[in-house]
């Protein structure tokens, strides 16, 4: 009897089927992440990588802390530290695409579990400066909290469809360009303008890799999209990719 049992689990989860059982780990790591937010707004970086390294300490499988981890790693100029953390974060996020779990119960709960995190880093963003930045996070958050919401409401299946959120390829697009490896900042780029096509910040920061590599017209293309989503476009990268056009 214990041979089935044991057989049936393996069969669960070699197949993608897993229960969606509250996770204590999570509950216990969340007072650390709010630690990590709370070091982040006096701008006490290496305390907020030690209370959001914590938290992964608890749960490995936080998504938010390690996105968190990686901003405080970023303001260190910690940056292949900080590809580190946004790849995890990015790959947990892919692991939940199409995730297939036991019963409609769980699916349900797991839904409702995403719809607090995102409710918790709503709440963390709007205690802290109001930057262009953290305006598009929260529009990208609001955006998808209504999705996990409706979700919710229809929840008829034991399937969640998932994304990678597109400020988390921003933030390893971001961290790429900051080691100079251009290629693989395009392709974060790309990837969070495909995820939100509203997403003015990634647009213009796209037109400086097309600037640094020499697609120009690219690049005026791509700054005329980003003011197209009402994102404040600096004069100077327009009149420096003017200038090089010119010569």
């Amino acid at each position: 009897m214990r041979t089935r049992v044991a057989v049936a689990i393996f069969l669960l989860v070699s197949c993608g089927i897993v229960s969606a059982q509250p996770s204590s780990e999570r509950e216990r790591a969340r007072p650390h992440y709010r630690a990590g937010w709370d070091f982040m707004r006096v701008e006490a970086w290496p305390d907020a990588v030690q209370a959001f390294e914590k938290a992964i300490d608890i749960d490995p499988r936080f998504e938010d802390a390690y996105y968190s981890l990686g901003r405080a790693q970023m303001q260190l100029k910690k940056f292949a530290q900080a590809v580190g953390s946004y790849t995890k974060c990015r790959d947990l996020y892919q692991e939940q695409a199409g995730r297939q779990f036991a019963t409609r119960q769980d699916a349900q709960r797991f839904r409702q579990d995403r719809i607090t995190e995102i409710d918790e880093s709503i709440r963390q963003l709007q205690q802290g400066p109001q930057t262009p930045t953290a305006q598009d996070r929260l529009r990208q958050l609001h955006e998808q909290r209504r999705e996990a919401a409706e979700d919710l409401s229809r929840g008829h299946n034991v399937s969640v469809q998932n994304t990678v959120p597109a400020f988390v390829s921003l933030a390893l697009g971001s961290a790429y360009f900051r080691m100079g490896n251009l290629a693989a900042a395009e392709t974060e780029y790309l990837a969070a303008i495909a995820a939100d096509g509203k997403s003015g910040e990634a647009l213009s920061n796209l037109a400086v890799v097309y600037m640094e590599t020499g697609r120009l017209n690219d690049a005026e293309k791509s700054l005329r999209a980003a003011e197209k989503t009402g994102f404040k476009v600096s004069p100077a990268l327009k009149d420096e990719i003017a200038k090089r056009k010119k010569t």
